[in-house]
């Protein structure tokens, strides 16, 4: 009797264990393809090119609270997450770009950007954000 007891508290704590990985790592999945849209709106405002006579939109200044910025979504929000049919968003966010002249010593037109995504998934609050400095090309 005592070892039946002793397998199905062993048998319900395991199957506890699994499902909280389980719940982690589908967070953590989510918090990949966040970053991954944050890095790559990074990369693009890196990899644009720049001068103090042609600004891309990318760089274009913004208030210092951001603008919204929807690269792929609709209306104001960023698709986090597709359903497996590819097209239908399951998690939805809100991405925010944040570009400002950055005061330095050598007077150059140096700007501070930010993309920062915000997002819920299950009830929680996520928010991912990178920031990076970039000055003209030439």
């Amino acid at each position: 009797m005592v070892s039946t007891a002793v397998i199905l508290i062993v048998g319900i704590a395991g199957v506890q264990a699994i499902a909280m990985m389980n719940s982690k790592a589908a967070a953590m999945r989510i918090f990949n393809n966040a970053r991954s849209a944050v890095q790559r709106n990074i990369d693009t405002a890196m990899g644009v090119p720049y001068t103090t006579t042609s600004v891309p939109a990318i760089l274009a200044t913004t208030p210092a609270t951001g603008t919204v910025y929807v690269d792929s979504g609709s209306g104001n929000l960023e698709n986090v997450v597709l359903m497996s049919n590819g097209t239908t968003p399951l998690v939805t966010g809100t991405m925010t770009r944040t570009v400002v002249a950055q005061a330095n010593s050598e007077s150059q037109a140096l700007l501070s950007i930010t993309f920062s995504l915000t997002y819920t998934f299950r009830k929680h609050n996520y928010i991912y954000s990178m920031t990076t400095l970039r000055a003209p090309d030439s």
